[in-house]
């Protein structure tokens, strides 16, 4: 379990000020109706070729449909593509002496260390007792793979994309670092990149991108925390479908791992003004920390904290974080 990074306010404005904006929560699921783990921290579902080539997440206020197994066949138990759900957060390197096959079964991990959790003080942190998305771009599917749709309460399927918590999957940030058994390991000037791209109701499309990893001034930058991707850009869509780019390319394309991990992702409801306040009559009047031994504090305890917000409704949130 580890602290991440605070995000910056612009970054948090973006996801915070809209309003009527909805968010994946991957323990909300509908299909499958329940998610177990293997030890790998995989999905025990994932080649299920028959049930899933679409996953559901929501609830009344709305519903996510992210595709899993578009073309039903896993070829045996070898294949899938898109996205699944993993635990863990698994940091480790399976590619160790240049070899790639520890990957194989090994490919639930997160180098942010877990589910992306959003506290209530703007600070993001990672757990692993949560969930988050592990994508899979497969080029040899005819039609875009790790596709996001959404249905809010009254049927609408246009949106326009927020944003989304994205980071590095371990398997491509060590093949960058070092090498595998496909990837060279990176120089000067190589990049990783994630690619988002907008698809509106007459299939026109607008993209935005971000570096997951990159070398540059003699030094390899990753994004292996829980990092905000501004979608917002993208503008009114009907579907969201992200691709991966590398400049690590060999004779039948990409060398560089084709995997990400996702969570949170962020949508704003059709009908809604672009930019409001948020509830002036709901303010918070005081935030107590509890941790593991049921100590309470004004101030954060080291380790484990339950930070109980108060507000002048009356109401409280509760949510973990790590110091």
């Amino acid at each position: 379990m580890k602290k991440i990074f605070t995000l910056a306010a612009s970054a948090l404005m973006a996801s915070a000020a809209w309003a009527g904006v909805i968010t994946l929560d991957l323990n909300a699921n509908v299909n499958p109706a329940t998610i177990e783990y293997g030890d790998n921290g995989v999905w025990t579902e994932c080649y299920n070729d028959v049930d899933y080539a679409w996953l559901e997440f929501g609830d009344a206020n709305g519903m996510f449909y992210l595709s899993h197994l578009l073309e039903r066949e896993s070829w045996g138990g070898y294949y899938w593509d898109g996205f699944t759900p993993a635990i863990g957060g698994d940091q480790t390197d399976y590619g160790q002496s240049g070899s790639s096959d520890g990957w194989i079964v090994n490919y639930g991990g997160c180098m942010a260390g877990g589910g992306c959790v959003i506290n209530a003080d703007g600070t993001v942190t990672a757990d692993p007792a949560q969930p988050y998305l592990v994508g899979f771009y497969s080029w040899f599917y005819p039609d875009p793979s790790n596709q996001v749709m959404f249905m809010d309460k009254d049927g609408n399927s246009t949106f326009t994309p927020v944003g989304v918590y994205v980071c590095n999957h371990p398997w491509p940030y060590y093949g960058c670092a070092h090498g595998d058994g496909f990837s060279e390991g990176f120089a000067e000037g190589d990049y990783f990149e994630l690619v988002a791209h907008g698809v509106d109701a007459e299939g026109n499309e607008t993209t935005a991108s971000i570096n997951l990893i990159e070398y540059a001034n003699g030094q390899l930058n990753a994004l292996n925390d829980w990092t905000f991707f501004d979608l917002s850009g993208l503008g009114e869509v009907e579907s969201v479908y992200f691709t991966l780019n590398s400049t690590d390319q060999g004779p039948y394309g990409m060398n560089t791992a084709a995997y990400f991990c996702m969570d949170k992702f962020q949508v704003k409801v059709a009908g809604t003004t672009a930019l409001e306040s948020l509830d002036a009559d709901k303010q918070v009047t005081g935030v107590k920390y509890v941790n593991m031994a049921g100590m309470v504090s004004d101030k954060p305890f080291s380790g484990m904290n339950v930070v109980v917000t108060s507000y002048t409704d009356g109401t409280t949130s509760t949510v973990k974080v790590i110091k």
